[in-house]
């Protein structure tokens, strides 16, 4: 009899084990969840190294470590997502520029920008296109017609002043260049033109320092800034 009660004893208190595994296991995931909603890597690296010790399992291992683990990197902006896969495509359209030297592409939270140095596009002081310059405006456009961003373009110089019957100052001749080309895109592709805006910023938006005279022909140049919002049809 008194082996029937012991049996009976240990069945009886067998469910507090499950209990206890269960409890385990619903601490575990609630902390795993805060920690998805708040990714700090160093919290999160300390946070496996504890659940490891506990679980069992050798570093990288499971689930949520490792390459493929759903926390091994924080998710990227979708914004940025769509500059890098813009900015590929500007690449392939300017890229006779950017080999000249002529232009470079930077990606930032507005979108994908590529600047137009005012050696390749203009002749100094002046804001008419050069001729070997419309080729790469030409592959640009097509491409700026084909997609559904709002596009700005924006005029910039150095802080060298200028001062002649045509460009009273460097917001003129800023202005006037991001105007051309600005113009040049809309007649010759159909681009929308409520998705285009066209500014002029003069020396007040500089690259670089001016300072030495590379960094003033880097500020001399025509922004197309391809952003990452988008126009309502």
């Amino acid at each position: 009899m008194r082996k029937k009660h012991a049996g009976e004893h240990d069945n009886l208190e067998r469910w507090l084990l499950t209990y206890a595994d269960l409890i385990t296991l619903l601490l575990g995931l609630f902390v795993i969840l805060y920690a998805s909603s708040r990714v700090d890597m160093k919290k999160y690296k300390a946070v496996m190294s504890a659940f490891e010790n506990v679980f069992g399992g050798g570093p990288s291992q499971g689930a949520l470590s490792g390459e493929n683990g759903i926390m091994s990197q924080p998710a990227e902006n979708p914004g940025m997502r769509e500059s890098r896969s813009m900015e590929r495509k500007v690449k392939a359209a300017v890229g006779d520029a950017l080999k000249k030297g002529g232009a470079m592409i930077t990606v930032d939270e507005r979108g994908v920008t590529v600047h137009f140095l005012e050696k390749f596009m203009f002749d100094p002081g002046e804001a008419r296109i050069r001729t070997e310059a419309l080729p790469v405006l030409d592959t640009l456009g097509f491409l700026l017609s084909s997609v559904p961003n709002r596009i700005r373009i924006e005029g910039h110089t150095d802080d060298t002043p200028i001062h002649n019957s045509e460009f009273p100052s460097n917001w003129h001749l800023s202005v006037a260049r991001a105007l051309n080309v600005g113009y040049y895109l809309l007649q010759h592709y159909p681009i929308r033109p409520e998705k285009v805006a066209i500014v002029g910023y003069g020396e007040f938006h500089p690259l670089v320092p001016n300072d030495t005279p590379v960094h003033k022909a880097q500020n001399r140049r025509v922004d197309i800034v391809i952003l990452n919002s988008i126009t309502k049809d």
